[in-house]
């Protein structure tokens, strides 16, 4: 290789690095939720404890809302309510209809209780009328109640970190690659084409994401026929859990569903096939931070009746730090 070439690749490894790191710091804005105008309905039951947040759009509407999204927002609302020593330990989400990735969200938190260890949210995601937003005539229809259309509800527990006597793990996955070996997630599209459409095939990503296995990497899928990939931040975050938390979870919905069409030689993004997040359980069993390497492994567990179901087990050091499970709908 020339010098040329050399300058060449370090000049185009730089400029893909400052386009992640705007990137990441796009998305840590997108996901750190505002307290919500006043007046806006929350669609809370009369009675009920509730705090309004309202969080920015995608921008564009190529496929609607990506469920990673919202998930994520609605953590740091409801995170947002709970006492700084409180720390996101699981969630579980319903995915009720498609979003407008063009419009905001507002987020209702409503307060189910509050323990000695935990604390438990439940957030509705609407998203509401043009008219509403600008107090146009639409504005009468929030006056009357309605919150606006539904599109996620969101069960949060937050546990205040202990010690206890119980401390195990299914085993780590051996003879993992060094992430900084295996090619990114724009490499890999730069070989097939915009397999999952424009905005996402070919978007600067928020983290630095290399593909371990997958059909699209030159390893192709998994034993267990998944898809498997590291992710991190591309350069150091702050040091606030809620955020660290939220970017996990935004990760978390990445591809997890198309493990049920990998043994199908097909992606959500694959001409005919209609796939869409039903609901999304999550356990954050230990502290993590997605500012250094994390691995997740995932496989397709079932499907059958145009439904599938998706685990994903998520590492660091050698430490399983999260689980997901996702149920999708899948037509094709």
């Amino acid at each position: 290789m020339s010098d040329a070439d050399t300058a060449g690749d370090a000049s185009g490894d730089a400029s893909g690095a400052a386009a992640t790191g705007a990137a990441l710091d796009a998305l840590l804005d997108l996901l750190d939720v505002r307290p919500a105008p006043s007046g806006i309905p929350s669609g809370i039951p009369a009675g009920a404890a509730a705090q309004t947040f309202t969080g920015a759009g995608a921008g564009h509407d190529e496929y609607g809302l990506y469920g990673g999204h919202t998930m994520g927002q609605a953590v740091v609302a409801a995170s947002r309510t709970v006492g700084d020593e409180r720390r996101l330990n699981s969630l579980h989400a319903y995915f009720l209809r498609g979003g407008d990735g063009t419009a905001p969200v507002d987020y209702a938190v409503e307060t189910v209780r509050d323990g000695r260890a935990f604390a438990t949210r439940r957030v509705r995601a609407t998203q509401r009328p043009a008219g509403d937003r600008a107090g146009g005539e639409a504005a009468g229809e929030a006056a009357a109640g309605e919150a606006g259309r539904r599109i996620i509800e969101l069960a949060a527990s937050f546990h205040t970190p202990e010690t206890g006597s119980a401390e195990m793990s299914v085993p780590a996955p051996a003879g993992l690659a060094d992430p900084e070996t295996l090619p990114t997630f724009h490499e890999c599209i730069a070989e097939v084409g915009p397999i999952f459409g424009e905005h996402w095939s070919n978007d600067p990503r928020p983290v630095d994401y290399r593909l371990a296995h997958a059909p699209w990497a030159p390893s192709g899928p998994s034993e267990r026929g998944g898809i498997d990939f590291w992710f991190r931040a591309p350069h150091r975050m702050p040091d606030d859990p809620v955020m660290h938390a939220a970017v996990l979870v935004y990760m978390s919905d990445d591809c997890i569903a198309d493990n049920v069409t990998v043994p199908y030689g097909r992606t959500w993004g694959s001409p005919g096939t209609h796939v869409v997040s039903l609901d999304h359980a999550m356990w954050v069993h230990r502290p993590v931070r997605v500012d250094e390497w994390v691995y997740v492994e995932q496989w397709p567990l079932v499907a059958t009746g145009a439904r599938g179901t998706s685990e994903a087990r998520f590492w660091q050091d050698g430490r399983l730090v999260a689980t997901a499970l996702q149920e999708a709908l899948a037509r094709f």
